[in-house]
């Protein structure tokens, strides 16, 4: 049977990051997979999450299932992340969370329930986006479209996005990326998103907003503002939230579909759906991440110093912005980095060919994707000049 099986590619962002690694070149930067590195190429531990992880490991008394849904404490202090200011919804019951498997097992879930109620509505993703976003949705059978996102010279094109939304039939499925943008950095801004959101009422269109970088973009608040628009205004919608980059439990494997709903009674119902999905997929999901966010997020002092390392990291990545761009204009080749400083989050596009980008890596040990998505956080103090000169010398004549 598996002899007629067709080979497949290898995940590349995984490959990428397997080829750095073996890679000898003291040289090697590593702009590729999406982890935040510290200015000397670390992804360290948190200090709130190992104070956090001592106190769970030291207080657990047993390992047994917590059931389809997750760790009801955990579901709680998301809900409350995301709509501290919208308190209303959670008291009367409109916002419920599960736990899911990270932000990519939000989205997962959030597929199969949709595909399961929507009677064959179309999905329409911004193009480009999140790789794995076609790819989830296609593979549980739903309809995937794009709507354009950047114009000709790489920037944000919002006139041409927004005439695009309003294309959409009605009652389709319309993602949008919370803050951060994956792979353009490029958010809107409070205006736009206004201007989304009257485009979502009229065509009745259901938002899945990924929030894969919660606080990572321009801070907890201000990165979380769609996400109030947006409730103060629909009656439902899905957030699929990761736990990955801003508590850097990565492997973890920690995440949550957040669910509006119009009345808490859909809610619940909403909730018992996705559970009875994620217990034939899952069964249910780990627990000792949950533990650690419930732990940092239920504790006022490791709430604040989760918060305070957070937005070190968020503005490390601007300053890494200020400094590239900086670098650039230095070596006479700012225009190519035009796009970089006025974005947010760890990702920006460089307008590199496919080709350009296996020079980068087989002869300066450069590592980035081969849509020119680069990870700010990889670049430092010690390598910026470097980068810049090296991607110069293929872009500028």
């Amino acid at each position: 049977m598996f002899e007629r099986l067709e080979m497949i590619r290898p995940d590349p962002i995984l490959t990428l990051s397997k080829h750095f690694m073996s890679d000898a070149d003291p040289r090697k930067v590593d702009l590729g997979i999406g982890l935040y590195k510290d200015q000397y190429g670390n992804t360290p531990l948190m200090e709130s999450v190992r104070i956090a992880e001592n106190f769970v490991v030291s207080g657990s008394a047993d390992k047994i299932y917590k059931g389809s849904g997750g760790l009801e404490g955990f579901c709680d202090v998301i809900s409350w992340l995301l709509f501290k200011e919208r308190s209303d919804l959670i008291e009367d019951g409109r916002v419920l969370s599960i736990q899911t498997i990270g932000g990519t097992g939000a989205v997962r879930l959030a597929a199969e329930f949709l595909k399961q109620i929507s009677n064959d509505k179309g999905v329409w993703v911004c193009d480009p986006t999140w790789g794995n976003h076609v790819d989830i949705f296609t593979h549980v059978g739903m309809k995937v479209a794009c709507y354009p996102y950047q114009g000709i010279g790489g920037d944000l094109n919002f006139q041409v996005m927004l005439e695009s939304i309003k294309e959409i039939p009605g009652g389709d499925v319309v993602v949008l990326h919370g803050c951060g943008h994956n792979p353009t950095g490029f958010d809107l801004s409070r205006r736009q998103w206004g201007a989304v959101l009257e485009v979502v009422k009229e065509r009745g269109l259901f938002p899945v907003i990924d929030m894969a970088y919660h606080g990572l973009a321009n801070g907890l608040s201000k990165d979380a503002y769609c996400v109030e628009l947006f409730s103060e205004h629909l009656d439902e919608m899905f957030v699929a939230y990761s736990c990955s980059k801003n508590f850097g439990l990565y492997r973890d494997r920690v995440g949550a579909l957040v669910v509006l709903g119009k009345s808490r009674d859909s809610c619940v119902k909403a909730k018992l759906h996705l559970a009875k999905l994620a217990r034939v997929s899952i069964s249910s999901p780990a627990i000792h991440g949950a533990l650690i966010v419930r732990e940092i997020l239920s504790s006022p002092d490791l709430k604040r110093m989760w918060e305070e390392e957070l937005s070190l990291m968020s503005s490390r990545v601007k300053c890494v912005r200020k400094v590239l761009v900086d670098e650039a204009h230095r070596q006479g080749c700012g225009a190519v980095f035009r796009n970089v400083y006025s974005g947010a989050g760890l990702f920006s596009l460089i307008p590199v060919r496919k080709e350009d980008v296996g020079v980068l890596r087989e002869e300066f040990s450069i590592y980035m994707l081969d849509s020119g998505r680069i990870n700010l956080s990889g670049v430092n103090d010690d390598n910026v000049g470097y980068v810049v000169s090296s991607i110069k010398s293929l872009l500028v004549e």
